[in-house]
């Protein structure tokens, strides 16, 4: 009870002040899942993909795509949120946590933004495409980290400002260090997504074989056998 009592007041001061830009951006990674949930959920009709709208959704999918791996770059708030607890505060009861979560929701909803994807290409006969479109999208979101990083853009602003827009693309792609930033980034996007797909099926598959034991072997009844 010791510890449940002390971490309940960090995890909820780490919350407080934090609580607007995870928030957000925990928002902003989770807008390409719904997409993809209303883009790709029925793939086997070719006819939705010639509608203009599903284009257009599509469009949105791809911007807002790097928004949930981006939440892995927010890791350089951690020093600051580890600087005001001090060396003997809070940081395994509250900071830890709470970073561990947000993280792992981004990532989350990155595997599952992606599985719709692939889901999907599969429905259409596009199957052998996964992979690669896999890796294109870890390309595509390295690119969109690193503007979101360094010119501060976001994925409306393709949209509303698209000259400018382009204008602070073309600024930063050009920069020296560029090529190299975006290389690890996708590095470490690429990892995050390995990772997230490693757990949660490992996960799924844990608790489907777990339910498929306690529906074979019930612990109430007797068995046909024993009738």
């Amino acid at each position: 009870m010791g510890l449940l009592e002390q971490m309940a007041p960090n995890l909820g001061g780490v919350v407080r002040r934090d609580a607007w830009w995870m928030g957000w951006n925990t928002l902003l990674a989770w807008v390409p899942v719904a997409l993809a949930w209303g883009l790709f959920r029925g793939g086997a009709d070719r006819s939705v993909s010639r509608s203009p709208l599903w284009w257009a959704g599509l469009v949105l999918f791809v911007l807002f795509l790097p928004n949930a791996p981006y939440v892995v770059t927010d890791l350089f708030h951690l020093p600051y949120a580890l600087w005001p607890e001090g060396r003997d505060g809070p940081v395994v009861t509250a900071v830890l946590p709470v970073y561990a979560a947000f993280i792992g929701s981004g990532l989350l909803a990155y595997y599952l933004a992606l599985a719709g994807v692939r889901r999907y290409l599969g429905l259409i006969g596009l199957g052998a495409w996964q992979g690669r479109v896999t890796v294109a999208a870890h390309a595509l979101c390295a690119i969109g980290i690193f503007l979101g990083r360094s010119a501060h853009l976001n994925s409306w602003e393709l949209v509303i400002d698209p000259l400018g827009t382009f204008e602070g693309i073309v600024l930063h792609l050009t920069w020296r260090w560029a090529p190299a930033l975006i290389l690890a980034t996708f590095l470490v996007t690429w990892t995050g997504h390995f990772m997230a797909k490693a757990i949660t099926e490992a996960v799924r598959d844990a608790t489907l074989q777990g339910a498929l034991r306690l529906h074979m072997n019930p612990r109430h009844g007797g068995s046909p056998e024993s009738l």
